[in-house]
C-alpha cells in the first residue's frame, strides 16, 4: 500500500495506518506505522533498521502495533521499523549504493544517498518528534549485551531508560556524531538508544524485552495508562566505548561477553593464516565488556569489542 505524502499528520484521533511513505529522489519507499490517540500527548519515534543487518529493533515494532489499543493512547506514536530498506534488502549495515553507514551521517545536510536519506528522516520525523528512542542489534559481525541507554545530562531519558526493564542493562551512550540519537539529543528531544545481541539472527527473546520496554515507556510517558509500578533499575551504567583492531587478523577471545576486564589486560589475539601471533588485543579501558566480534576474520579498523 502506497500512502500520500505526510499521512500520518492528517490521521484522525483513535485512528492508525500501516504504510509505505514514497520519499522520492531515488529513495526506496519508506515503511511507516502510526496511530493518534484520541487524546493529545507526546510523540514519540521509535526507530528500527537503521543498519539492514538488525532484526530485532524492526520486530519489536511490528509487535508494538499489533498489540496496541489505540483508543487507549494519548499523543502520538509513529513508527519507523527498517529505516534503511535499501540496506535491509541487501542484508547489509550500510546503504549498498555508497557503503555509507547511516547512522554515522544524521542530521544529513551533504551528499549521497545516505546523506539524503539521513536529512529525510531527520526533517520530517526526528524534528517534530517528542521522545526519540532507536532500536540496534550487533549486527552480523558483533554480539552485544542487552543495553538500553542515554546521554550525558539527559535526566528524563535517563529515568525512561532505567524503567525499561532490568533483561537490558543501563547504558551511558557516548557522544558520537552523527549517530541518530546522539543528534536527537543535540537537538534537544528526548532520546534513548538500544543494543541486544546481533550475530545477523532474530532472538526473540529480544523482540519480546524490547516490546515490554517500549510499553514501559510509553506508561511513564502517560501515553498508556499504568498496569502497576515497574522497578527502577539502579544498576550502574555500562560507558566508555568501542575499539578497533589495528592490523588484519583472524580473532581469537580470550574474555566472554558480559566478563570484567581491568585497563591493558588481552581480551584476545589475532593470527595470520598459519597462525602466527600478528597482533595481541588490550583492554583499552576497565569495565564490562559489552560487545566482542562475533565474525573472527577482522580488517583492520573492524570493531573488536566494547568495553565500558
Amino acid at each position: 500500500m502506497i500512502i500520500s505524502h505526510s499521512p500520518w499528520e492528517a490521521l484522525a484521533p483513535g485512528e492508525r495506518r500501516r504504510g509505505l511513505w514514497p520519499i522520492g529522489d531515488d529513495l526506496p519507499d519508506l515503511p511507516i506505522l502510526a496511530a493518534r490517540g484520541r487524546q493529545p500527548g507526546p510523540r514519540l519515534l521509535v526507530t528500527g533498521g537503521v543498519h539492514g543487518d538488525e532484526y530485532e529493533g524492526p520486530a519489536a515494532i511490528h509487535a508494538l502495533f499489533d498489540g496496541l489499543d489505540v483508543g487507549g493512547l494519548q499523543g502520538m506514536l509513529i513508527g519507523l521499523p527498517v529505516v534503511n530498506i535499501a540496506a535491509w534488502q541487501a542484508r547489509a549495515r550500510t546503504t549498498p549504493a555508497d557503503g555509507g553507514d547511516l547512522n554515522r551521517a544524521f542530521p544529513g545536510r551533504f551528499g549521497g544517498v545516505t546523506g539524503r536519506l539521513a536529512e529525510v528522516i531527520f526533517d520530517h520525523f526526528v524534528r517534530p518528534c517528542t521522545v526519540l528512542i532507536d532500536l540496534h542489534s550487533g549486527g552480523v559481525r558483533l554480539m552485544h549485551l542487552p543495553m538500553v541507554g542515554w546521554y550525558g545530562g539527559g535526566t528524563d531519558a535517563e529515568a525512561l531508560a532505567r524503567g525499561f526493564g532490568r533483561m537490558l542493562h543501563p547504558w551511558l551512550i557516548p557522544d558520537v556524531a552523527g549517530v541518530l540519537s546522539y543528534e536527537a539529543h543535540r537537538l534537544g528531544k528526548i532520546a534513548l538508544g538500544l543494543e541486544w545481541g546481533g550475530g545477523g539472527s532474530l532472538d526473540p527473546s529480544g523482540t519480546e524485552a524490547c516490546e515490554v520496554g517500549l510499553r514501559r515507556v510509553m506508561t511513564g510517558l502517560e501515553m498508556l495508562s499504568s498496569n502497576g509500578g515497574h522497578a527502577f533499575d539502579d544498576r550502574p551504567p555500562i560507558a566508555g566505548g568501542y575499539q578497533t583492531a589495528e592490523t588484519d587478523g583472524f580473532f581469537s577471545p580470550q574474555v566472554a561477553l558480559g566478563g570484567r576486564v581491568a585497563a591493558g589486560v588481552p581480551i584476545g589475539r589475532l593470527r595470520d593464516s598459519v597462525g602466527e601471533v600478528v597482533a595481541e588485543v588490550r583492554a583499552a579501558r576497565g569495565g564490562t565488556v559489552a560487545a566482542l566480534a562475533h565474525v573472527p576474520l577482522l580488517q583492520a579498523g573492524d570493531r573488536v569489542a566494547y568495553i565500558g
